[in-house]
């Protein structure tokens, strides 16, 4: 029975294709997508190193864009189709040529020897019946953006925390720095050269705009323009694609190097030459990052001030001699990038939100703040590096200056629409009835904030604690303990800036409370929280081991999923010493969780808490400051839209940190109006304690006579 692809290829096909049949995709992910699904369900009963199958479709993905490259008059035909007369074998022997003849031989240095499409006859059919139709130039500006986003993306999570970075946020960073036409520009962690390849458009756009109808000025510009561009990689196989999809694409000889960018010292001597300190106008980059995966080398981490321990002394960060013994790499880049800019040179650089707010990350920003100034922050939506990682990040853009101004203006956003969800599904703009909103030429709109943002950045106000703002300007001098999060003014100092004038209220930040005794910690620093107990302890007793999910509406839920025996307890007992009138508040967890709280009554002290909940204690009635009244102020709303505000993604898990010790409470003036709301939540707490004992009451054998 002959195979059945290769009878649609002799069957199915019209034959030869050229150039001016190829058609505009209007959406090449899904392409892409349909084309992985394929491949899934025909391979899901093999044994496949993914990896090589990936690379080996990217190679697929690059013969089709230097065929489009090479064949670029109309009735040129196309390599890349399946023919009339063309079995699957022959097919994909046409096409091994086609890869040695016109990227092996052509892209020598770059491309290995050995290095051929490997891929069996089957798959590469499937392949090219998907895409022969398609011009992939006309339907992405970034074709391998779109190819790595699917069927690369998740390898590079895996190998070391590197995370595809969308077209749109590539797209505005650039655009927010808007380099000028003979800048060097380097990314020290490239990937497939996103950044580059959209520095290299928006100069060569600003090429043609100022040289209108002069080829010759435009093509050696064009000609200077890719020679300034600059990227390293350690993944041996990212930098060898970006410098081969860059030198495809701009038809001119790009600088991609393979190296570690965070060891120069161990730079090969043609990196060497090409890569120094002092040397770049802009650093565009997306580090790879994550605490799984540090810098642990006493080699390189002696290389930098942010690789030493700082202490908080007289009121700023102080660098000591000491050498921490590992640091996360995306804390080691800020300061390569640093390295890199010569003076007046910018930074854009994607980064985990919690750099911009977390206390233990504030030496960052004294660091910075010596460097140069803070351009801008913009917070992106928690979804943007989604369906591959949860992780929110912000970007951060810097210039290096040798001479730092007092005061100056910072650029902040927040971006609450990315244009996809978190299935990575594109999301369009809705009409109040659920329908899609389309544009003048009937195309559905994209709900992206990114798209003109670096427009309205530049048209921003400064920030007004009347108004409503996602994009402002903030002066350096009015930040907060080098806090760096738009949401938190947003979301606390505009709340509480209308209470600063009001005299019926005293505001006091837990850390002020903690400072007067009148909440308990142990050294000042931190609130004391749960523990961990294993699941391999759960079910072994009736003790209840409360974990987020059993607090809420200020009760503790005493029949959780998780229990424990009593020998396990005593293990807890007097260290968490759980009493009366303490509080619970939900610090780790769902962000519909957090902050969330529970007050201790008389039914609820024989427990165990989890790790990821605080346990708040205060030590004295000072001036009616009791357990009733904090509870209240907790739950306030504009308590709790700060907590929301410092609560911050990592990982998988949303987490407020040590942060809470910023929250600040609103406390009523007058003695008198504490003690009535006191009393009021005393009431509260004590008919929700009747039920509660009312319903434990209850047995099966209550109403018998």
């Amino acid at each position: 029975m002959p195979n059945t692809l290769d009878a649609f290829a002799k069957e199915g096909n019209s034959g030869l294709i050229r150039k001016k049949d190829l058609i505009k995709s209007s959406n090449l992910k899904k392409e892409f997508l349909e084309i992985n699904q394929h491949l899934y369900g025909k391979l899901k009963h093999t044994e496949t190193d993914t990896r090589a199958r990936s690379k080996e479709i990217i190679n697929l993905i690059l013969c089709k864009l230097v065929d489009e490259k090479i064949n670029s008059l109309p009735d040129s035909v196309m390599a890349f189709n399946v023919r009339k007369e063309e079995n699957s074998y022959e097919l994909l022997v046409r096409l091994k040529q086609f890869f040695k003849e016109n990227i092996k031989d052509r892209y020598k240095p770059i491309v290995n020897e050995n290095e051929n499409i490997n891929l069996n006859k089957e798959l590469v059919v499937l392949i090219v019946e998907k895409l022969q139709n398609i011009s992939l130039l006309d339907s992405s500006k970034d074709v391998l953006a779109d190819a790595f986003e699917i069927f690369v993306s998740r390898l590079l999570k895996e190998a070391g925390g590197q995370f595809f970075t969308p077209t749109s946020v590539v797209k505005f960073m650039v655009n927010y720095l808007d380099p000028e036409i003979d800048s060097k520009i380097i990314d020290p962690a490239c990937g497939h050269g996103g950044f580059l390849l959209e520095c290299k458009d928006l100069m060569l756009s600003k090429i043609k705009q100022k040289y209108t109808n002069q080829k010759e000025i435009i093509d050696a510009k064009y000609t200077e323009i890719v020679s300034n561009l600059y990227g390293i990689d350690k993944d041996s196989y990212l930098a060898k694609i970006c410098k081969l999809y860059i030198d495809i694409i701009s038809q001119g000889k790009s600088n991609v190097f393979c190296e570690d960018s965070l060891d120069p010292n161990n730079y090969r001597t043609q990196t060497a030459d090409f890569i120094k300190n002092n040397h770049f106008d802009y650093v565009f980059t997306n580090p790879p990052f994550g605490a799984k995966i540090p810098i642990d080398s006493k080699e390189i981490l002696e290389k930098f001030d942010l690789a030493h321990k700082w202490d908080f002394k007289d009121n700023i960060w102080v660098k000591q001699n000491k050498l921490i013994k590992k640091q996360p790499p995306q804390i080691l880049f800020i300061e390569r990038c640093v390295q890199l800019l010569n003076n007046g040179g910018k930074l854009g650089i994607v980064l985990p939100e919690g750099l911009f707010g977390n206390p233990s990350n504030r030496y960052i920003w004294e660091y910075l703040g010596r460097e140069g100034k803070i351009l801008g922050i913009i917070s992106l939506d928690q979804n943007a590096f989604q369906p591959y990682t949860c992780n929110k990040t912000s970007i951060l853009f810097f210039q290096k200056l040798k001479i730092v101004p007092e005061n100056y203006q910072i650029d902040f956003a927040i971006v609450c629409n990315v244009g996809h969800n978190k299935d990575g599904k594109i999301q369009y703009k809705l009409n109040k009835d659920g329908s899609i909103k389309y544009d003048s030429g009937n195309e559905p709109i994209i709900n992206n904030d990114l798209l003109d943002l670096h427009l309205k950045i530049r048209e921003s106000n400064e920030f007004n604690y009347l108004e409503e703002q996602e994009v402002f300007k903030l002066n350096f001098n009015q930040i907060k303990n080098n806090i760096f999060i738009p949401s938190y003014y947003t979301g606390v100092e505009k709340p509480l800036k209308s209470l600063e004038k009001n005299q019926s209220y005293k505001l006091l930040s837990i850390a002020d409370l903690i400072e007067k005794d009148i909440i308990y910690t142990k050294n000042k620093e931190y609130l004391p929280r749960g523990d961990e107990i294993g699941s391999q302890v759960y079910g072994l007793g009736d003790i209840p081991f409360i974990r987020t999910s059993e607090i809420n509406n200020w009760e503790i839920n005493l029949n959780p999923h998780k229990k424990t025996s009593e020998e396990v307890y005593n293990q807890f007992k007097e260290k968490q010493n759980i009493e009366v009138g303490d509080i619970l508040l939900v610090k780790d967890g769902g962000p519909n969780l957090i902050g969330k709280t529970a007050y201790i009554t008389e039914l609820d002290t024989k427990i165990i808490i989890q790790s990821h909940i605080y346990q708040i204690r205060m030590l004295k009635n000072e001036e009616n400051l009791d357990s009733y009244l904090l509870l209240y102020l907790l739950n306030l709303d504009i308590v709790q839209k700060q907590i929301r505000a410092i609560t911050f993604v990592q990982g998988t898990i949303s987490t407020i940190g040590n942060r809470i010790m910023d929250i600040v409470l609103p406390i009523p003036s007058e003695l008198r109006k504490r003690k009535e709301i006191s009393k009021h939540i005393k009431e509260i707490i004590e008919n929700k304690t009747d039920i509660r004992k009312k319903v434990l009451s209850l047995s099966i054998n209550s109403f018998d006579d």
